[in-house]
Order: C-alpha cells, then structure tokens, then sequence
C-alpha cells in the first residue's frame, strides 16, 4: 500500500512530519499543512515552537530531535511513532553556519533519512527543499529550469545540492517516493537577520524612535533574483504532498526578478521609519551573503504549475509587509525566529 492509498482509505487523517518546524520556512509550512486539514508533527533540536508565521497558532505537536546525531534506531522510532505519510526536510544550516555545520545540517541530515526512511513498513513520501543557490550563476538570460547544470559558488549552495543530489539518486533507485523543490529567495514573517531583508527589518526595528535615521551600511544591491513569499512556497510543498505521483524535481519561485535595491527600498517604505541608506561598493569580506553577487537568475516555474497546480498568488508587497509586522513582535526580534 502507497501513501497515498493509506490517506485515501475513509476516515483517515493525513498525517506530515516537517523537519525544521521551528524555523522560518518550518512555521509557515506547519501552518499551511494544518490549514489543509493535516495532523502536523514538528521537530526541532529545542522541542519549542518558534512564534506563528502569522494569523493564530497551529495545532502543532512539538518534538525535540537532533536528526544529524539520531542513531538509526532513535528515528525510527520516531517516525514509526508518527507514522507519518509525507516528511518535509525544512531543517538545514544557512548562511551564518560555518561549512562544517553547514555539512552536518544539510548532507548528514539528510544521510540519515536516506538510510532510514526505505527500511519502513510503509516509506512516507519525502520532500527535501532545496535552494535556487544549488544553481548559482546562470549560464544565459532566460530563466533557469531544472535541467540546468549545477554551479554553486557558496558553502551552502554546495552543502544543499549534495543533499538534493543524494535524496534525487535515492529516487532514481526506486528506494522512496520523493521530490526536492528548489526554492528561490523567500520573503515573510520570521525572515531570520542573517539575510539581507530580515537584516534589514531587525536594524529599522532596532533603531532608536527619537526621528533619527536609521543608518543601514549594506553591500551591493544590484543583483537581480527571484523572489517569493514564503506562505505561497509552503503551499507549493502541501501541493507536492498531495500531489498523485511525486515529481522528483521542481523549481518553486515567482518566475520574475527584482534588483535587490528595489526591494530594500519597498521595505523602508513599509516600516515608515527614517532610514539612509549607504551602499558599499564592494562587498564585505567573509561568506557571500544571499544576493550579494551581481548577477541576474529567475527560476522558470511552469513544471511547478503543470505537474503541481501550483503558481504564485502573494505580491512582494505583501510579504514586505508581513516581515517588517513580524521584525517588532519580540519573539522574531529576541532571534528565537531564526532558530531550527
């Protein structure tokens, strides 16, 4: 019996597990899985639940788990206690991680589930969200399909396409049913400060309200991506959840691109607060931050709306206006937003 047969069966609830609950992607995903009717587990390394990714909180069942240093034997027993049809990997290191625990976050983590997850009574269908920084740089104009060649130029978009790459292979060998989703920028409430919008709106929430501006010393802001809000990109992976077949890869975006400027400057305008900007012309030593490379990339989303009936219905506007509501609420502005 698939897992889907066993959700089809009269009277039975939809059950999902999403790996990372407490983080950004994680809350929003909880909360779109429980509005479409699914019992919702979350796990993350503290066992809390982060704050609501806007409106009321979901019914959500909280546990605590460190899926990189499980054994075996500790997540099988958690996944055969949940039992869950579909398990979402929205765990991982992002940017401020060293690459170590960057490899520990996004490859063993996912190594884990790879051994496990086939040997089940009945393997849930996984979903592993990946990253538009898996591709790096485009090689032309037009936007990028899931066909194109990987170049990651960053420790993240490397340590991320190992982990797409191994949970695809598992696929190919027919070991489960899976789909990785290759996400572009997401933008809304919770948005951790390490990107280049959430840092932004914690600097505008931060600053002193005594009409002084706001000074926010940023790197270059011309490079051009794609954006989307973060709520349409949970519903994608609900999509992907109920999709009949798994699609093993798809691209999950709005399809467009925006100058990163332009979005900086829609934000300050949403906060209302004074603010000057000062662009530095060259970026700051370090790791590469999301953006901060000059190029154009767009994702090209029309398997997304084929095999997924999924498209983009959120402005950018929008999703501006939930991340800078979120930046003053004290649990996003305390950072425990940020955590996995």
């Amino acid at each position: 019996m698939t897992g889907r047969e066993q959700w089809d069966a009269p009277g039975t609830a939809r059950r999902v597990l999403v790996l990372g609950g407490s983080g950004f992607l994680g809350r929003h995903l909880t909360a779109a899985f429980h509005r479409a009717g699914w019992q919702v587990t979350a796990v993350s390394r503290s066992g809390e639940a982060g704050p609501p990714a806007g409106g009321p909180e979901p019914a959500v069942r909280m546990l605590a788990l460190d899926v990189p240093g499980a054994d075996p034997g500790t997540l099988t027993d958690v996944l055969t206690r949940t039992a869950p049809h579909v398990v979402v990997n929205a765990a991982g290191a992002v940017w401020a991680a060293s690459e170590e625990e960057m490899a520990r976050g996004n490859v063993l983590l996912v190594d884990r589930l790879l051994t496990v997850l086939p040997r089940l009574p009945r393997p849930p269908r996984l979903l592993q969200l990946g990253t538009v920084h898996e591709y790096g740089p485009p090689l032309g104009d037009g936007p990028v399909t899931e066909a194109a060649a990987l170049r990651p130029v960053s420790g993240y978009g490397r340590t991320k396409a190992r982990a797409s790459e191994a949970v695809l292979g598992a696929a190919r060998d027919g070991a489960l049913e899976a789909t990785v989703l290759r996400v572009s920028n997401a933008v809304g409430a919770g948005l951790p400060s390490a990107s280049l919008l959430g840092g932004v709106a914690a600097a505008l929430a931060a600053a002193p309200g005594d009409g002084a501006p706001a000074v926010l010393r940023l790197g270059p802001l011309t490079a051009r991506r794609d954006f989307v809000d973060a709520t349409d990109v949970a519903e994608a992976v609900v999509a992907a959840a109920t999709a009949p077949a798994a699609v093993p890869l798809v691209n999950i975006g709005r399809g467009t691109s925006v100058a990163a400027g332009d979005l900086v400057r829609r934000l300050l305008a949403v906060s209302g607060r004074p603010a000057e900007l000062v662009e530095r012309q060259q970026p700051a030593a370090g790791p590469a931050a999301p953006g901060g490379t000059a190029y154009a990339q767009r994702l090209d989303i029309t398997l997304a709306r084929r095999a997924l009936g999924w498209r983009p219905s959120r402005e950018l506007d929008h999703s501006l206006r939930c991340l800078w509501l979120a930046a003053g609420d004290p649990p996003y502005a305390s950072g425990r937003g940020a955590r996995k």
